[in-house]
């Protein structure tokens, strides 16, 4: 029992231990092909020491995962869909010095909302005989926010981090599956509504982006209540306010439209407080 004990420990650790620092590589990943469709790509994390044949199944069960928890807290149209990419080989900087003004601007060009990679590591266990802690930096590139920075339009902390576990969580020595680490919905759900509801904003259609930007301000403040600190407690702050301010943007440019139906909701929002009533 103990060697069987001992054997799964060095699979796990051999699968997560950093092996040096790992070079970026940015190859082409393709998004989700077709009108009105939008894609999140999920790239390969520092660290993972995987082979090929490793790696692709553990991309292909992190976008299953994802795909399969996911419950419409961002908000389509008819005429639109968000579908999660996996980028296997596709290594971003952990610094996101890799995503230049032209490759932030060739993936707002195809409908890229936001890229997901980062870093995991497995750390010895607390106590003698525990097994190894997993730990993981998650970097969120919002696109659409980039591109707006790029040409300084506004300044939207468009990169996020966020470290998993949380500091203090009560489950951090019960989770042994990185996947199941990383997969977090309300995460994923806040970012991707936030860049989608900005990217509607931009080729105006008010009234969805209104609605994903209202409701990324929800999840935003539901995640700012975990123990966060440093950067990401900052660059959060930032990014939710920069979101209720493009709420109230949508209102203000719908209303002041005069193609904008006389029967639209958003008449019905005041720009003060532009998600008053959404949920």
């Amino acid at each position: 029992m103990q060697m069987k004990w001992m054997n799964a420990c060095l699979s796990l650790s051999g699968y997560l231990l950093l092996a040096g620092p790992a070079a970026s590589a940015m190859v082409d990943c393709q998004p989700a092909q077709g009108a009105g469709r939008f894609s999140v790509f999920l790239s390969e994390p520092a660290g993972a020491a995987l082979t090929p044949a490793q790696l692709k199944p553990f991309l292909q069960r992190l976008q299953f995962e994802l795909d399969r928890n996911r419950d419409g807290r961002w908000i389509n149209a008819p005429s639109t869909d968000v579908t999660f990419v996996a980028c296997p080989g596709r290594t971003p900087s952990l610094d996101g010095q890799d995503f230049d003004e032209t490759l932030v601007d060739g993936l707002h060009t195809r409908g890229v909302l936001l890229e997901v990679w980062g870093s995991l590591d497995a750390e010895p266990g607390a106590a003698a005989g525990a097994p190894p802690q997993l730990r993981a930096q998650m970097n969120y590139l919002l696109v659409p926010m980039q591109f707006a920075a790029n040409l300084r339009e506004a300044d939207p902390a468009p990169l996020q981090r966020l470290r998993y576990p949380e500091a203090g969580a009560a489950h951090a020595a019960s989770v042994q599956d990185p996947v199941q680490l990383i997969a977090r919905p309300l995460d994923i759900d806040a970012f991707v509504a936030a860049a989608f509801g900005y990217k509607l904003l931009r080729s105006r259609s008010y009234e969805l982006a209104h609605a994903n930007l209202c409701r990324a301000d929800s999840l935003l403040e539901a995640i700012a209540l975990r123990p966060l600190t440093g950067r990401s407690k900052t660059e959060l702050a930032t990014l939710r306010a920069f979101v209720l301010a493009s709420a109230g943007r949508a209102v203000r440019e719908a209303l002041a439209d005069a193609a904008y139906p006389k029967t639209g909701v958003l008449r019905l929002q005041a720009g003060v407080k532009p998600c008053a009533g959404e949920d």
